[in-house]
């Protein structure tokens, strides 16, 4: 099996984000194979595990997650997958989209829009650029850290980063949007960058912010709400969508990653002895693209 690190697990380790039960197993995502399943799922299988239960909570928060070498799930928990996805695509794809496609639902995207998705290097972030571009974004726009990832994300293909190595988002978003803003904002992010993204929307824009891994306060000017008739929203996977509105959501990523036109990026591997270095990594190294755990 196959499982992801995310910055949630972080915070609930850390008690930011307090678990129902202590202790608890982490990790919200994964892949594997079926040794015991069903007809609709027989020995063999190659399976995505959701990061939900059918009553929407969240793996690895109010239930025991997939860090461990075998699991005992649903059926209607799995999200069965060809021979042409990686099991390490597999296991780094579903909270990322997930995460990005809801919050350009709660967006209210449509096709024609132009979108800021912060963190080109990060899981939601970059899920969010991918999604945008299939979606039919007019111009999606994207954020690095430093002139290295910004060299990096080039490299792999994306376009429009904003090195905030060398100017802000707001900055770097009047530069390439002609002053204009951007009617969308992705934010999975926080701390400062969040303020500076309210900045950087057009007239009528709406931010949703589903992170704060950078951290959880941030200014901004009421200005911008009252002249420029912006919006923030706020995003969470745990709790907010039951099987059906799961479902929905599934159906609409799934022939893209089938397909191969959305894929996620990975940084690094770690067997499972090393699962405490795989979480350092991640929060210290802020690497490009996801980590992993092998069992």
């Amino acid at each position: 099996i196959y499982a992801a690190v995310n910055a949630v697990d972080n915070s609930v380790r850390s008690g930011m984000m307090r678990a129902k039960v202590a202790p608890i197993i982490l990790g919200n995502e994964g892949s594997g194979i079926v040794v015991q399943g069903n007809p609709e799922f027989p020995e063999g299988t190659r399976v995505i595990i959701s990061c939900f239960r059918a009553d929407g909570q969240v793996r690895g928060i109010y239930i025991n997650g997939v860090w461990q070498e075998y699991l005992a799930v649903d059926p209607s928990d799995l999200i069965a997958i060809g021979d042409n996805i990686s099991f390490e695509e597999a296991a780094a794809f579903p909270v990322s989209f997930f995460s990005a496609k809801a919050c350009l639902n709660k967006a209210d995207f449509a096709p024609g829009k132009s979108v800021l998705s912060l963190a080109v290097g990060g899981g939601v972030g970059n899920a969010g650029i991918q999604l945008s571009k299939e979606m039919g974004a007019s111009i999606v726009i994207t954020t690095a850290e430093s002139s290295e990832k910004a060299s990096r994300a080039r490299q792999l293909g994306f376009e429009n980063v904003i090195d905030l190595s060398l100017e802000t988002i707001s900055e770097g978003v009047a530069r390439i949007t002609d002053g204009k803003g951007v009617d969308i904002v992705v934010d999975s992010i926080g701390g400062t960058l969040t303020g500076e993204a309210i900045h950087a929307l057009g007239r009528s824009g709406i931010l949703v912010s589903i992170g704060y891994s950078a951290g959880t306060t941030f200014s901004a000017k009421i200005t911008d709400f009252v002249w420029k008739g912006i919006q923030m929203r706020g995003a969470s996977l745990n709790g907010w969508f039951d099987r059906n509105a799961q479902n929905e959501v599934w159906r609409e990523l799934m022939p893209l990653f089938n397909a191969g036109k959305i894929k996620p990026l990975i940084a690094k591997v770690f067997d499972a002895e090393n699962v405490a270095a795989a979480q350092q990594y991640l929060i210290e190294k802020r690497p490009f693209g996801k980590i992993l755990i092998k069992f």
